[in-house]
């Protein structure tokens, strides 16, 4: 019984161990030729995203060391082999979700609280639901497209890229994560088509 025991605590303690040494590490990238270049700073594991007034910080963990690295110092990160570029002038991570004809985004906060807590569905306190830009250099812009405004940076970037118009479209001025989702596929699947 006493050996049972111990090879049960054994075991337990290598699931941990072998559990830890599945976690994918992050990568920060401080400009896109690091990420192109699959290169960047290795950081450890992150653990959150906290904001304040100024730019959000994220928090890493590497061996025992705490790294904190303002969102605005950086061009985005890989963490568990998902890309999240900073939006620039919201200094707030987004989940990269496709790229092709154009690159879609989603929430950070939303997607990095779900990865880590390994949940499908979260909530976010800063940025918008859904972004997008052209290429993953280009201007990121919140993925909302309403007919009536000609202010916003997302209505300068409709105005820019016309080729996009069927999708600008579909995305309308609402809101709707699923919608978004979906016209972002049709669309994906008509440019295969040409």
């Amino acid at each position: 019984m006493l050996i049972d025991m111990k090879a049960r605590s054994i075991s337990v303690v290598l699931a941990f161990m072998l559990a830890g040494c599945a976690y994918a590490q992050a990568i920060l990238h401080r400009t896109l030729s690091e990420y192109n270049n699959k290169t960047g700073e290795d950081v450890g594991d992150f653990v959150e995203l906290t904001g304040g007034i100024g730019s959000p910080i994220l928090h890493f963990k590497k061996g025992e060391e705490n790294i904190k690295v303002p969102c605005k110092d950086i061009w985005g990160f890989t963490y568990k082999e998902v890309l999240f570029r900073i939006h620039p002038q919201e200094d707030v991570p987004v989940r990269l979700m496709t790229k092709g004809g154009i690159c879609y985004y989603e929430n950070g906060y939303a997607h990095l609280h779900m990865q880590r807590e390994q949940v499908e569905e979260a909530t976010f306190h800063k940025g918008m639901r859904s972004y997008v830009s052209k290429d993953l250099e280009g201007p990121i812009v919140p993925a909302i497209f309403s007919a009536e405004d000609t202010r916003s940076a997302s209505a300068r970037f409709r105005a820019e890229n016309p080729q996009y118009e069927s999708l600008f479209q579909c995305i309308g001025g609402d809101d709707d994560i699923d919608r978004i989702r979906q016209c972002v596929v049709d669309f994906e699947v008509m440019l295969e088509g040409e």
